[in-house]
């Protein structure tokens, strides 16, 4: 079910609400192309009522010149750094919504995964088994190219995890930290998640979003 009314849309997603702002030209952020230093980037907006976040923003940009793409999730409101941790020893927990932004860390310990951003690094809102299938995709592609047959074996046998984990029968951790505390993992039991806040120095030690990235959300919290 949506509804339309110009110049935004409004789409209700289960207990979240998505609202797809197309930005005003002389509202859009003048930000040069990181990648080629040439264009000015196109900038839109996604505005998401999440439960435990209040609203989140989504900014999609794109180069017209050579074509570099990023997408980002971040807070109108200042947050604190968090830790979200989650056993996931249930199916059903599987279909456990993740919001994770460019400057998120989150680890499968189970796994010996561990996942950082950089550069390129993905933010998206998805849920558990979502963030499964990426690793496997990546640990797909390791496991083709290993240098050694050992790292073959230990490729496998990760695979081999990985895919009774999405089918519901492995039982392991997912743990997700931002320095940003935009990004989280939200059960509809929010009892099963263990929220921390990290100490200044724990926050320090994780790597954070690409420079571009919080440049740009300062300049919309500052709008």
């Amino acid at each position: 079910m949506y509804s339309v009314s110009s110049p935004m849309v409004t789409l209700k997603m289960g207990n979240s609400e998505k609202r797809v702002v197309h930005m005003p030209e002389d509202e859009t952020p003048g930000m040069r192309c990181p990648a080629c230093e040439k264009a000015i980037l196109n900038v839109r907006s996604m505005m998401y009522s999440i439960p435990f976040f209040n609203e989140l923003v989504m900014f999609v940009l794109e180069c017209p010149e050579c074509g570099f793409y990023h997408s980002d999730i971040f807070s109108s409101e200042q947050r604190r750094p968090t830790r979200f941790t989650i056993r996931v020893d249930d199916p059903l927990l599987l279909r456990t919504r993740v919001v994770r932004s460019s400057s998120a860390t989150y680890h499968l310990p189970e796994f010996g995964i561990d996942v950082e951003p950089g550069p390129q690094a993905e933010s998206f809102i998805s849920n558990i088994e979502g963030i499964l299938l990426r690793v496997k995709a990546v640990v797909e592609i390791a496991t083709r190219s290993a240098d050694t047959e050992q790292e073959r074996k230990n490729g496998e046998r990760v695979l081999r995890d990985l895919e009774r984990a999405i089918n519901g029968d492995y039982v392991f951790t997912l743990i997700m930290e931002d320095p940003a505390g935009v990004s989280g993992i939200l059960p509809d039991n929010m009892s099963l998640v263990k929220i921390e806040e990290l100490s200044p120095e724990e926050a320090s030690q994780l790597k954070g979003a690409p420079m571009f990235v919080d440049t740009l959300r300062e300049e919309y919290r500052e709008r």
